[in-house]
């Protein structure tokens, strides 16, 4: 009997550590339920605007989101392909051995040039999209950003 009780002891402890665990998820989400995490972040669907443009759009500026975004697309694509490759060239020139400083600084330069190729083109969406929307949800995207900037700025 004693062995049969210890296993189920070791039941309940590994079903309680799992329930705390999974429990401190959800009051985590409770407490801020806006603030999203980054492999999150990182998981839009191929061909879609981010995640990120979407909550500073809100509802009402989806279709206007999904207008511009469709209309941007040929360009995009291959612009967020770049930068994911320059990023894995910057990791890359980091993890070689020996280290070769130049090659690194190289890779680094690379990745801001195509960074910044890709916010000039994520700027035009929008600019295209906010030239769409009414006064109330330019003074709503507005007020969404300034609470994101609060929210951040009470976490660091």
């Amino acid at each position: 009997m004693t062995g049969r009780l210890r296993l189920v002891s070791i039941a309940l402890f590994v079903s309680l550590i799992v329930n705390l665990f999974l429990g401190g998820l959800m009051v985590g989400r409770w407490l801020d339920p806006h603030r999203p995490h980054h492999r999150m972040e990182r998981t839009t669907a191929e061909g879609a605007a981010p995640g990120w443009m979407h909550r500073a759009l809100g509802p009402e500026g989806a279709p206007a989101l999904e207008r511009a975004w469709q209309a941007h697309a040929k360009e995009i694509k291959p612009l967020r392909d770049e930068m994911r490759r320059s990023r894995e060239a910057v990791t890359a020139a980091l993890e070689a051995e020996p280290f070769d400083r130049q090659a690194y600084t190289d890779a680094l330069a690379a990745m801001r040039s195509e960074m910044g190729e890709f916010y000039t083109a994520i700027n035009a969406v929008m600019v295209d999209v906010v030239s769409q929307l009414t006064p109330e949800q330019r003074r709503a995207v507005v007020e969404r950003s300034r609470e994101w900037e609060r929210r951040k700025a009470g976490r660091n």
